[in-house]
């Protein structure tokens, strides 16, 4: 396909990185739509890629390897330095249990002893599920144990079958899973929320192409294909960034790097 660039205008691919939070197939399935779009927007090429596991997005965000991100916000915090913070998602990040609705468990102190299950210890809702946990006087390993598993729905899928007694994850990748395992599970609500996933553009960019990057994205809501996918998606639009939703996340942050064994 050959895509006409104004003058000026670089036309080589561009690198868009995905947060692993679901399988490849399924971000890629799921993205489509906006790839398409901002091929049309911009004029040349959208690559798609994730990684493995959190930790190796995380370090090939660092280094530089993507053009633009879609990333959790703790993790969108900490490539600042590298990438200008473009937009979030407008919907409220808030991680949640699941529990299966004939486990019993009914509050906090109902995880006691419980296998409990998460996408990744560095997801932002196991980060903040943790640090709620933990702010309740719940310890890791002492009054619970982690499971992790390959991705949100994994986790989801194994309380739904009996594998584990709870999962953390939020909304969102919940509203994603398939029906027939978001039937068999109820929400169990914790008092978190932040800033939904972010997406960056590098600086190496150029400010003119992130300014026209970030104008695609604020119009992509009002087309049909954008309207469709914040529909399924749940994340419902764009919206800024702003100084409060980076400063609420530094608690996140800390951990994330106490976690990762990185300096604070």
């Amino acid at each position: 396909m050959q895509y006409a660039t104004a003058e000026g205008v670089e036309s080589r691919p561009l690198r868009l990185g995905i947060m692993p939070f679901n399988s490849t197939l399924a971000l890629f399935k799921t993205h489509q739509p906006l790839r398409q779009y901002l091929q049309n927007e911009l004029g040349r090429p959208i690559e798609l890629f994730t990684a493995a596991d959190y930790f190796t997005f995380l370090n090939s965000s660092l280094a530089g390897e993507y053009d633009l991100l879609i990333t959790g916000p703790h993790f969108g915090v900490m490539c600042l330095q590298s990438y200008e913070a473009m937009v979030r998602y407008k919907a409220v990040l808030q991680p949640v249990f699941v529990v299966r609705p004939n486990s019993g468990i009914r509050s906090l102190d109902d995880l006691r002893g419980k296998r409990i299950g998460l996408s990744s210890r560095l997801s932002i809702s196991s980060i903040g599920g943790v640090k709620w946990l933990l702010d309740h006087g719940m310890q890791m390993g002492r009054d619970y144990q982690l499971f992790e598993r390959a991705t949100h729905g994994a986790a989801v899928a194994a309380v739904a079958v009996g594998e584990l007694d709870a999962a953390l994850t939020t909304h969102t990748p919940l509203h994603q899973v398939p029906e027939d395992v978001r039937a068999k599970v109820s929400i169990l609500p914790i008092d978190v929320s932040v800033p939904h996933l972010m997406t960056l553009g590098h600086h190496r960019l150029g400010k003119a192409e992130l300014k026209r990057i970030r104008s695609a994205l604020l119009k992509f809501g009002s087309t049909a294909p954008g309207q469709a996918f914040f529909r399924d998606t749940g994340y419902e639009n764009y919206a800024a960034i702003t100084p409060e939703d980076i400063e609420s996340l530094a608690p996140y942050v800390t951990l994330t790097k106490a976690l990762l064994g990185h300096p604070t």
